[in-house]
């Protein structure tokens, strides 16, 4: 490993660390909601989902946090499905936001099944501003049911930091 200033190389990768400027909480709530697409492939149910869930996560040292995250999903034709996980997520360049996580999925589907997922996010979060922090952010869930059905989506929302 090789540090340079704020940015370490390591097995020739580049790895910024996080801005100092930027305390990071030791606990942070994250409710959020969105909007996007359904693609259910060829079993069809395909179609516009709202979206509005929380995150409960705590600090895992630095820019990185983890914890879980539960998710309402709401369709046009007034179907719907929840969702239950464990979310990673960091924080790099003091203001780009990535996460990942293991997703269960419960009464999905048109024989309400619950299937297993991996939900994944990209998106803007600055600095933490008194508190609290706001971000936006492109969610892709990866439902693998019958067919693989994803969930294109962009959240928005408001951290808020203890």
């Amino acid at each position: 490993m090789i540090r340079n200033g704020t940015t370490y190389i390591v097995a020739g990768l580049i790895i910024f660390s996080p801005n100092p400027a930027h305390a990071e909480s030791s606990l942070v709530v994250r409710p959020q909601a969105g909007y996007g697409y359904l693609d259910a492939g060829g079993s069809g149910g395909s179609g516009g989902v709202g979206h509005a869930g929380v995150r409960v996560l705590l600090g895992a040292g630095g820019n990185k946090r983890y914890g879980l995250e539960a998710t309402r999903f709401s369709m046009e034709d007034s179907r719907g499905f929840g969702s239950l996980g464990i979310v990673l997520e960091q924080r790099l360049w003091s203001w780009f936001n990535m996460s990942i996580g293991t997703v269960g999925y419960f009464g999905y589907g048109a024989n309400s099944e619950n299937p297993v997922g991996l939900m994944t996010n990209l998106g803007w979060e600055p600095g933490q501003y008194k508190g609290f922090t706001p971000f936006v952010t492109y969610r892709n869930d990866i439902i693998f049911s019958r067919n693989t059905d994803v969930v294109h989506s962009v959240s928005l929302g408001v951290a808020f930091g203890f």
